[in-house]
């Protein structure tokens, strides 16, 4: 009878120390992704704007590793950054293709969405606990493009891209701007 405990004791214990690990890791016992998705509500001044190059800057084609699991993030497989940096995703993107555009390129955005991304776990202490947000934009031909607010200009005068509010404002986009 003493060892029916035992071994009952020890597998609740491995399985509780599973469970602790797997909490510790995902933030979740449920979720299989480190990462969580919700989308958020764009300013009004911004939902008729028109978004366009002021510099150059580099669109990244190709499944973003990090974001795979999530399924709007997912499935977007063009991301908007700056010039400068766009080899810093190199590992980061499978099947990476690069190009680089400039405001000469006549591409022009709207916004669709903004998504904000946080991650969990105890991965989280490599990267923050605060969410990251994203905007979607979307191209004159349909095609969806990822920024993160973040890297709308690191530091003054870096800004890339810039919105035309349906008042004809201009704004550039910059980290504060949202």
């Amino acid at each position: 009878m003493k060892s029916r405990w035992k071994i009952a004791s020890w597998i609740v214990i491995t399985a509780g120390i599973l469970l602790g690990l797997r909490y510790c890791y995902y933030g979740s016992l449920l979720r299989s992704c480190v990462y969580t998705e919700e989308t958020k509500v764009v300013s009004a001044k911004f939902s008729n704007a028109k978004i366009r190059l002021i510099r150059p800057a580099a669109i990244l084609r190709g499944t973003d590793k990090e974001y795979q699991c999530l399924a709007e993030m997912g499935a977007i497989t063009n991301k908007i950054v700056e010039a400068k940096y766009a080899i810093h995703y190199r590992y980061q993107i499978e099947n990476l293709q690069t190009e680089t555009v400039d405001a000469g390129s006549n591409l022009e955005f709207e916004i669709v969405k903004m998504i904000a991304v946080k991650k969990h776990g105890i991965k989280t202490m490599d990267s923050g606990s605060g969410p990251i947000e994203h905007l979607i934009l979307k191209d004159q031909h349909g095609n969806l493009y990822e920024v993160a607010t973040v890297s709308l200009g690191l530091n003054a005068g870096d800004e890339y891209l810039k919105a035309i509010t349906s008042d004809g404002q201009e704004i550039i986009l910059n980290p504060e701007a949202f």
